[in-house]
């Protein structure tokens, strides 16, 4: 009943004033037209957003024992640490400093291998997986979904002849990296030496370690290259499964495409207070490039404005078409409408008159205007998608709706004495 009562009382308008209610609509065709029409040559002058950071340049590393992120300590001329090994058979003969008489005495033979890397490997500096088990839990937790993956590194005994990678993740790149450690306690992935005898050199799949005070099972075991030997074990395991007696030297925390560069502010502050009573050297990832997002952003914003001024515009008009029809505003009240049925009439009255408008601007943009623009701006169609359109539709009806109702409530509020006077 209500319904056809809005349909009559609409028809009668436009019997009466055509031309009034062709300009509201015209407007309001005009409004949508130009919102498409500036969004999308914003669009087609804007640079695209890129991102060209790596993953290490998305990320925290955190180098542990040091205050230092990479190890200047080493000078030409400083002892390094070495592995020496028998040529023919490939047993261990040394492992230590390369400064002592025991290494010089050895390595006058010439059927040796010897292995070097800078450093020392003094350990008293690093701290062992218990000492940072909590820190880095919290870490991960404040990083929540801003988390892509990470590992820790580290060594597994006290002769720098296993080294471990510990891995943790809140998405599938774990499964999709190792699907046999997902949801596996206390596996591992062996790496070992297909020419020196290595620590676990012998192992096979599905066999026992004791690595530290943990049992693990073998879940696979990989032969490196020997041009590629680095005469030591490495194993890959998760991070649920380290042994607490593990030394962890350095923690990479990759963080997602999106992170916002407040989360990383946040990151880095808790890492800051969580080992403040360790010495790390800390690499911060760089800040996303902006400057593109904010021109994009900008589509957006140039939209809503051109929205907002052109309905501010055209509630004027329809307060001034209100104006016009108090005698029908009369008749309502003095057949006994309540102010809130009132005000639904000429509401229901405003959502088809704008819903029609946004159909009709849309058909008239979409089919008649697109392709004719888009010869000048080859870029402009691509920005149109379904999430563009219904964005400026639903700006449109939410801006357009609340100001016109605005506008209707003083009109619906007078008596039927007060219109007559005015």
């Amino acid at each position: 009943m209500w319904l056809l009562l809005i349909f009559k009382n609409m028809l009668n308008f436009i019997k009466t004033k055509p031309l009034l209610f062709g300009f509201i609509v015209i407007s309001q065709v005009i409004c949508i037209v130009a919102v498409f029409s500036v969004s999308g040559m914003i669009d087609s002058l804007t640079p695209q957003p890129t991102d060209d950071r790596s993953d290490l340049q998305k990320a925290f590393i955190l180098t542990l024992g040091t205050d230092e992120l990479h190890d200047s300590a080493y000078e030409e001329g400083s002892p390094m640490f070495a592995r020496v090994f028998d040529e023919k058979t490939g047993d261990l003969l040394y492992s230590g400093l390369n400064n002592t008489e025991e290494f010089r005495k050895i390595t006058e033979n010439e059927n040796v291998s010897i292995i070097s890397e800078y450093g020392t490997t003094d350990y008293s500096s690093y701290p062992k997986y218990k000492d940072i088990k909590k820190k880095l839990d919290n870490v991960i937790k404040v990083a929540g979904n801003g988390l892509s993956n990470g590992w820790i590194n580290g060594y597994a005994d006290d002769k720098c002849m296993v080294v471990y990678s510990a891995f943790f993740d809140t998405n599938e790149n774990i499964n999709n990296l190792f699907p046999n450690l997902t949801g596996q306690e206390k596996y591992i992935n062996l790496i070992t030496s297909s020419k020196y005898k290595v620590p676990f050199y012998e192992c096979k799949d599905g066999d026992k370690v004791k690595i530290g005070n943990t049992q693990y099972v073998v879940s696979k075991v990989k032969k490196r290259d020997p041009s590629e030997d680095e005469g030591r074990t490495a194993l890959n395991l998760l991070l649920s499964s380290v042994d607490d007696d593990f030394v962890v030297y350095s923690i990479t925390i990759q963080l997602t495409d999106d992170v916002t560069n407040e989360q990383i502010l946040k990151i880095s502050d808790t890492i800051k207070k969580e080992f403040s009573d360790i010495p790390i050297g800390m690499k911060e990832p760089e800040p996303q490039p902006l400057l593109e997002k904010q021109f994009n952003n900008m589509i957006y914003v140039v939209s809503i404005i051109i929205i907002g001024v052109i309905l501010l515009n055209i509630s004027r008009l329809y307060t001034y078409m209100l104006s016009k029809r108090k005698n029908t505003l009369m008749v309502f009240g003095l057949c006994g409408a309540s102010k809130i049925r009132m005000f639904a009439i000429y509401f229901i009255e405003v959502v088809l008159t704008f819903a029609v408008s946004c159909i009709i601007g849309y058909l008239l943009f979409n089919y008649c205007l697109l392709n004719v623009i888009s010869v000048l701006y080859p870029n402009f169609e691509f920005f149109f998608n379904t999430k563009v359109y219904m964005s400026v539709f639903g700006a449109y009806m939410g801006f357009g709706l609340l100001i016109m109702g605005l506008n209707i409530i003083p009109m619906v509020r007078k008596t039927v004495v007060e219109m007559k006077r005015s």
